[in-house]
């Protein structure tokens, strides 16, 4: 791989992290809404929840170096991509849900309200969603986005990866 495509692959990466961080905003808003009658409490002022983005960018990794190259017939790959997504993104958001609370004494979730629950940040029901959500995303949300993510201006993503860093520092050291 030469330095230009490095560059390439970090602002793909880039681009995603923050394309995503803004599509888990919206997405938590929008089922709060729906399900609480108000807007999530958001511990960022901006629109970004880089929870999502990490997620993402874990699942893009986890598929090109790993199930890109093994041999399985579609449907095992499937079966086996579904579960290994659902749990390594089941353990994020549980290190998510102890991070958070460590760090803002609150918790910004808790699924203690649903029937197959482990404790308060991780539940089956939402473990199999995000088991869904990924193979939604990796089969046909990602690759209509891949178009529109390699368009992208660097300058745009420098600024937003600036404007969310300060946005980090403001949510969690100014407040």
């Amino acid at each position: 791989m030469k330095l230009n495509d490095k560059k390439k692959n970090l602002y793909y990466y880039l681009n995603n992290f923050l394309l995503f961080s803004f599509f888990g905003f919206l997405f938590e808003n929008i089922m709060h809404l729906i399900t609480a009658g108000s807007l999530t409490n958001n511990p960022f002022y901006g629109p970004w929840m880089p929870i999502y983005g990490f997620g993402v960018i874990i699942m893009i990794f986890l598929t090109r170096l790993v199930f890109n190259r093994i041999k399985l017939n579609r449907p095992l790959k499937i079966i086996i991509l579904f579960l290994a997504v659902t749990i390594i993104l089941t353990i994020l958001e549980l290190a998510g849900g102890y991070l958070t609370e460590f760090v803002f004494h609150k918790s910004f979730w808790d699924y203690t309200d649903l029937k197959f629950n482990f404790g308060k940040y991780i539940a089956l029901e939402v473990s199999l969603g995000w088991g869904i959500a990924c193979l939604i995303f990796l089969y046909i949300i990602k690759p209509l986005i891949d178009k529109f993510i390699e368009k992208i201006p660097k300058f745009i993503s420098i600024i937003l990866l600036i404007l969310m860093i300060i946005d980090f520092i403001f949510s969690f050291f100014l407040k």
